[in-house]
C-alpha cells in the first residue's frame, strides 16, 4: 500500500454549510476514505485557507477513485494526491540508482 499527502480546497457553498449546521468533517472524510478501502492516518484543516490536508494509506485505483467522489461531490474545487515514502526507503532508492547509473547516458547538448 502506498502513503500519500493529500490536500483539497474547500468551495464556499461548502463553508457555508459547515457554519450554517457545524459538522465534524474528519467523521465524514474517514467514512469515505474506508469505504473505497483506504485508511485515514491524519487529518487538519488549515487555519485561513479553506484546505483540508491529511495521510492516507491506500493503492493508486483506491486514490483515483477517491479524487473522483470528492470532486463529483462539488464540496471542492481541488482535489491533490502526492505518493510519499520514508526517508529510509527513498535511501534505499538512492543506492538502486547508484547501482543502475552508469547504464544511462544523459542527452549531449548541441550548444
Amino acid at each position: 500500500m502506498a502513503l500519500y499527502y493529500f490536500t483539497a480546497d474547500y468551495s464556499g457553498e461548502a463553508f457555508s454549510g459547515m457554519v450554517n449546521s457545524p459538522q465534524d468533517r474528519e467523521a465524514a472524510a474517514r467514512k469515505l476514505i474506508e469505504a473505497v478501502g483506504m485508511k485515514l492516518h491524519n487529518f487538519y484543516f488549515c487555519v485561513n485557507t479553506g484546505q483540508i490536508i491529511g495521510m492516507i494509506e491506500g493503492t493508486g485505483s483506491q486514490m483515483s477513485t477517491l479524487d473522483m467522489v470528492i470532486m463529483a461531490s462539488g464540496a471542492f474545487t481541488c482535489v491533490e494526491a502526492k505518493e510519499v515514502i520514508s526517508a529510509s526507503e527513498m535511501t534505499s532508492c538512492m543506492d538502486a540508482a547508484n547501482k543502475v547509473m552508469s547504464t544511462y547516458k544523459a542527452p549531449v547538448s548541441i550548444i
